[in-house]
């Protein structure tokens, strides 16, 4: 299955501000459950594989992933919004976190152990080029993860079409095997692909009922 292109505009920094956080986090700010338990899960993902280190969020939106691993990780973090950024460096003081679109590139010097990518792909009309820009910024067997909504079967892309296509600033519909092939292009190597509700593994991998898709990459 090929990526769904769309004939969206191509989304603005300008469309992440305060009224679409407040969509996400509600006009008191806080996560779901189910974002709660996805943050938990990605977390378990790379400390399974890793131990500490230098560790970036793109789309760190507040933070709320990022602060999971503080204690043990140099963490630094990017989000194309002014507004999360700002409110994610509040609340996380110690770690470094700034505006900056990845398809630009990523904003810090030097090599990082594990990046984390949650649901920031499906917004960008060049995600090949995003790709590159974090393969350029991880070391050789670095990790990244990444979290997306992916059109892998014919449910999934009917829950998808009554649920994640309400937000106008998803550009690019993947399969989640299309969105593999896409990393893989840029210098990386599968080591897990997980479809919703993730376990048994191979079952859902089988059947991919629904759009959540998490993946992970090693750095070749």
């Amino acid at each position: 299955m090929q990526p769904i292109s769309s004939s969206r505009a191509a989304p603005r920094a300008a469309d992440y501000g305060q009224t679409y956080f407040a969509r996400l986090y509600g006009t008191v700010p806080r996560q779901t459950p189910i974002d709660r338990l996805r943050d938990w899960l990605i977390h378990r993902l790379v400390t399974r594989h890793l131990a500490g280190g230098r560790l970036l969020e793109i789309g760190c939106g507040y933070g709320y992933l990022l602060g999971r691993f503080a204690d043990a990780w140099t963490v630094c973090g990017t989000d194309i919004s002014v507004h999360a950024a700002a409110i994610a460096q509040r609340r996380l003081p110690h770690a470094h976190i700034v505006a900056a679109d990845i398809q630009e590139g990523i904003p810090f010097a030097g090599c990082f152990d594990a990046l984390i990518a949650v649901n920031v792909m499906e917004h960008l009309p060049a995600p090949e080029r995003a790709a590159q820009a974090i393969a350029a910024a991880l070391r050789r067997g670095g990790l990244f993860v990444a979290h997306l909504p992916t059109i892998s079967s014919a449910l999934a892309g009917w829950i998808y079409a009554r649920t994640y296509a309400s937000d106008v600033t998803h550009v690019y519909r993947p399969s989640g095997a299309a969105f593999n092939a896409l990393v893989e292009r840029t210098g990386f190597r599968v080591r897990q692909s997980l479809y919703c509700p993730f376990w048994p593994a191979g079952l859902w991998r089988r059947l991919r009922p629904h759009p959540a898709y998490l993946a992970l990459f090693e750095r070749v």
